[in-house]
């Protein structure tokens, strides 16, 4: 079967694209962290409603947020920008390595609730304005709450005098308190069996993105990560009760995914339904909130401000065609690579575009809107790559042997090829009607083509580069806190 491409104009010098007239706007990447697309078709009706092209065959570039957002800004796979499993440090990239050096008229500002894409891995360095937040910084003005926390060897009652003395000595004093505030309800929340009222950032991001937008100059780019679909997951006041049924006091941390990854699903069928009613209200929360975002920022902006909402990556949901697997951890599943992209308030309507998409052209899309185009970023063949597991620490060393490796794919036609540094040669086919669907169709397959003409560095040697310069990135213990609550750790 082939996909059908929307068929471009041409300029009198020769590039493609849709027709348009060519007026300087805005441009916003909404980034949902994790969110896979039959999910996203399924409980995100009302972006896809306003949605003037939807991109139905993206693909993300890695399989978790580290080298995914690095390929989102760079358009390169994870073993030419080097920023993977062994080098998790974003503060080498600049400006100009990224898609927003190709905007030079555009103030670059952000707004993040993901760990790894804030100012502790330096992914702010590459913006004029940014703001990291987490749930314990719910006003980003004041302390960072769990920070605090950790350098204060207090307990009881003087710990609470000693973050009160420590707020009103902060440059922000009612932000601070209500920071410590709110930080302490939520953890009351999570053990009180009421639905808690505070989401996982997805309001601050809208609340914070806004401002940046309303307080500064125009045109500008705006990144925005949106982690409420990540892990761990809970009833949040704001979800649809009737999307799940797991109980008010029930959190997906209550089980392990690194057990039902390395020994099964058995014994853990309740969790994992809870878990994939949770992901969906979690999603239909995001097309609410992010639906109301989009409204928030037109009407603070003079310009037409466009709108690209994809994912990072998707997510592993237990299912056959996820091989049985959790979270966002091991193989290039499509649960993983396979996730929406659409863009709200283009230059142009183009409605559904079925070649495939690939975040390695993010940048390119986002450069051609914010210049009044909407271009053909679509490709015959696109590439995705994994280097290294952050599982692997985790591991036994029979383990680490599985799940670290590195691995290669490239999608063409209905097919798509999977390849990694155990020796294994996969071909497996796909169905353009069944988004997140694969099944294996033949082993011992030639990719020596696709590994010569899509990659820079074969695979066997990259590898084993990437480990002998792993590099550790020094951090502190709050964010540490905050990566294994995410099961980073």
């Amino acid at each position: 079967m082939s996909f059908r491409r929307i068929q471009p104009t041409r300029n009198t010098h020769g590039t493609a694209f849709q027709s348009f007239a060519k007026v300087m706007r805005n441009v916003v990447l909404v980034c949902l962290d994790t969110v896979r697309k039959d999910y996203f078709d399924k409980h995100a009706p009302r972006l896809r409603e306003r949605a003037d092209v939807e991109f139905a065959q993206c693909r993300a570039g890695s399989g978790w947020s580290v080298p995914s957002h690095a390929t989102m800004m760079t358009g390169e796979l994870p073993h030419q920008h080097g920023i993977h499993v062994y080098n998790r440090d974003f503060s080498g990239l600049s400006r100009e390595n990224t898609f927003l050096g190709r905007l030079p008229d555009h103030r670059a500002i952000g707004a993040s609730a993901n760990v790894y894409a804030s100012s502790a891995f330096g992914f702010d360095g590459m913006f004029d304005e940014y703001v990291s937040i987490s749930a314990d910084r719910r006003f980003p003005a004041g302390m960072d709450v769990e920070q605090w926390g950790q350098e204060c060897d207090a307990s009881g009652l003087e710990r609470y005098a000693q973050f009160v003395r420590a707020a009103l000595d902060d440059d922000h004093p009612l932000y601070s308190l209500a920071n410590g505030v709110l930080a302490e309800l939520k953890h009351r929340f999570d053990e009180w069996p009421v639905a808690n009222p505070l989401d996982d950032g997805a309001k601050i991001v809208a609340r914070e993105a806004t401002r940046l937008a309303r307080e500064g100059t125009e045109p500008f780019v705006c990144f925005t990560n949106f982690m409420d679909a990540h892990s761990p997951l809970t009833h949040v006041r704001g979800y649809d009760r009737s999307l799940h049924d797991a109980p008010i006091t029930w959190h997906s941390g209550e089980f392990s995914t690194h057990e039902v990854n390395t020994e099964g699903i058995e014994g853990h069928e309740a969790d994992v339904e809870h878990t994939r009613g949770l992901y969906a209200a979690s999603i239909d929360y995001l097309d609410r909130q992010v639906e109301a975002f989009i409204d928030a920022m037109q009407a603070a902006t003079d310009r037409e401000t466009t709108f690209v909402v994809t994912a990072d990556h998707g997510e592993n949901m237990g299912f056959e065609a996820d091989d049985y697997l959790m979270a966002h951890k091991g193989p290039l599943t499509e649960g993983l690579l396979h996730v929406p992209q659409l863009v709200v308030n283009a230059p142009e309507s183009v409605g559904e575009v079925t070649g495939y998409a690939s975040h390695l052209a993010l940048g390119d899309l986002l450069v051609g809107l914010a210049n009044g185009e909407v271009p053909d970023v679509t490709r015959e063949r696109i590439p995705a790559e994994r280097i290294g597991s952050n599982m692997a620490a985790a591991a036994s060393e029979e383990e680490r042997a599985r799940w670290d490796r590195m691995i290669r794919v490239v999608y063409e036609g209905t097919d798509k090829y999977v390849w990694d540094s155990s020796g294994a040669r996969v071909r497996k086919r796909l169905d353009p009607e069944r988004p997140n669907w694969e099944e294996r169709a033949a082993e011992d397959v030639d990719v020596s083509t696709f590994e010569r003409e899509c990659f820079d560095v074969p695979l066997a040697e990259y590898k084993r580069e990437a480990r002998a310069a792993a590099d550790d990135l020094d951090v502190d213990e709050a964010t540490e806190d905050r990566l294994r609550n995410l099961g980073y750790l």
